[in-house]
């Protein structure tokens, strides 16, 4: 065991402190990386295809597609207006 702690203090001391912090610092990044773009893609395959997922209708369109009369007539008349908040707010306090 002391043998090993020697070689050990021998290749830092060959390598210098900076350096060997400057290689662990890029394989630890490096692997962090690799293991977020593997989960990234284990979880994109995981994913249901929306051709899986819902049919079309006789005319050819999914559900979403049917219906997209979105003139003001078929907003009913005690509807609650949408404001969007959900950008910066600039100017208030």
């Amino acid at each position: 065991m002391e043998e090993i702690l020697q070689v050990v203090v021998e290749a830092i001391k060959l390598i210098g402190f900076r350096k060997l912090i400057f290689i662990s610092f890029v394989l630890v990044v490096m692997f962090t990386y690799l293991r977020q773009r593997e989960n990234r893609y284990h979880s994109y395959r995981k994913r249901e295809l929306v051709e899986e997922t819902y049919e079309k209708n006789e005319e050819g369109l999914y559900p979403w597609e049917a219906d997209t009369d979105d003139s003001p007539e078929r907003i009913a008349k005690d509807a609650k207006r949408y404001v969007n908040t959900h950008g910066p707010k600039r100017g208030r306090w």
